[in-house]
């Protein structure tokens, strides 16, 4: 009779144990204490879905097609230093595009270096979204 009340003893502990650690982090701090916590802790076993890519097709706005830059004015090579942009013959160009989602309208400034390559100055890109 002792044994079997030890054998339910043991049976319910380890049933009151595996209900215990199946238990989700939050419903265990409020087990036994007697003191509302109100601390949220959460366990996560899955892994999080991956994010979905956004794909945007080109579009045309006032003629001009998205994902292409284009010069405000035409470019003149004449090896003018612009001290502004430490860069030489820098002119203005836009360019329509897609940011977080939504179409937008870069603008900035081209120079070019002393080897006569193609740069954007840091600093010099304004960004404004369109409807």
């Amino acid at each position: 009779m002792i044994k079997s009340l030890k054998y339910i003893a043991v049976i319910g502990a380890l049933g009151i144990g595996s209900a215990v650690a199946t238990l989700p982090a939050s419903a265990q701090l409020g087990l036994g204490v007697g003191v509302n916590t109100d601390v949220k802790v959460g366990v996560r076993t899955e892994a999080p879905p991956p994010e979905r890519a956004h794909v945007h097709g080109r579009y045309t706005y006032d003629g001009y097609e998205s994902d292409r830059w284009y010069t405000r004015h035409e470019v003149r090579r004449a090896h003018r230093y612009d001290a502004r942009y430490n860069g030489y013959d820098c002119y203005e160009s836009f360019q329509y595009g897609w940011e977080n989602g939504e179409r937008v309208r870069y603008d900035t400034t081209f120079c070019y270096d002393d080897h006569d390559r193609r740069y954007e100055p840091q600093g010099v890109r304004a960004t404004v979204r369109i409807h």
